[in-house]
């Protein structure tokens, strides 16, 4: 009978031992899956055979609906296999997110993707294709807006952050993101990305423009119909972005925001001068209010 109760106890030892090896198995797919990655995110390229499917790298801007907080984000959609993603603020703090694990069984077929950390959560919905949108961004109990683009092997999405302010009215104040997606691409010659969005902050509301004017730059750069760009010439952080209008807050404003961070620093390019930064005028719908002002880029 002794003998009987030992064969029994070694049978069911073996079946949990073999339980648990199989759950950390599966355990160790999920973490891989989940958490791989990260650290190289902002460097990743975009995997060229899937430029044309939902998976792949997607870029974009964060921006607080509160405060001046702002930031860049990486989102990893089974570009290399892993579910990740990484925002990046303009002081320097990161945030590392993984896919939510009570979804990860699904994500093969899933459109809309939850991603968590301990510092907060976005969603991505890619149900629409070729339209991601971003949404209930939240950072350390702080609500974000956002916008993301897709990024394209061939030419890589990038974005530049800022903030504007009133001449001596900080109540009067923002953030002021730009993207450019990959689809224009060296517009100039010179080798820049064709800006293509414009992500406008304040007083906990959001306005965005898609709509950019090429403008007049041969005193300067020699091109009388210089299209706005990012990464400009080639060299990163180099804003080329003069002569535009947009409307916000209800409102209009005329801007320059052209930086060079290896070189000239702020230029008007249109005017052909330096400038201590980037420059905005706004006037109110029904003209009886008038503001000029500051945009400072990161």
């Amino acid at each position: 009978m002794k003998t009987l109760n030992y064969i029994i106890i070694c049978m069911l030892l073996a079946i949990i031992t073999m339980s648990c090896s199989q759950e950390n198995e599966v355990t160790g797919e999920k973490s891989s899956l989940i958490f791989t990655g990260i650290s190289t995110l902002k460097d990743q390229v975009p995997n060229s055979l899937l430029d044309e499917s939902m998976e792949g790298i997607y870029h974009g801007v964060v921006a607080s609906g509160s405060t001046l907080s702002r930031g860049k984000i990486w989102v990893n959609v089974a570009n290399n296999s892993n579910y990740n993603a990484l925002i990046e603020l303009a002081d320097g703090i990161f945030f590392e997110f993984s896919l939510n694990p009570t979804s990860l069984s699904e994500a093969v077929n899933m459109t809309i993707f939850e991603f968590v950390s301990n510092e907060g959560h976005f969603t991505l919905d890619l149900s629409n294709t070729g339209e991601p949108e971003i949404a209930n961004i939240v950072l350390l109990n702080e609500s974000f807006f956002g916008r993301v683009v897709k990024s394209m092997s061939n030419n890589m999405a990038s974005s530049a952050t800022a903030t504007f302010s009133e001449n001596g009215n900080p109540s009067f104040s923002g953030t002021w993101n730009l993207i450019a997606d990959g689809s224009i691409l060296n517009p100039n010659g010179n080798n820049g990305d064709g800006i293509t969005s414009l992500l406008i902050t304040i007083n906990g509301d959001l306005f965005e423009d898609f709509t950019f004017d090429s403008f007049n730059a041969a005193a300067c750069l020699g091109n009388s119909d210089y299209f706005p760009t990012l990464y400009s010439y080639g060299v990163p952080d180099f804003t080329i972005c003069d002569y535009q209008t947009t409307s916000f807050a209800g409102g209009t404003a005329k801007w320059n925001l052209s930086y060079d961070q290896s070189g000239q620093g702020y230029v008007n390019y249109f005017l052909c001068e330096n400038t201590t930064a980037g420059t905005f005028t706004w006037t109110s719908s029904d003209g009886t209010i008038y503001k000029e002002g500051e945009i400072l880029i990161d």
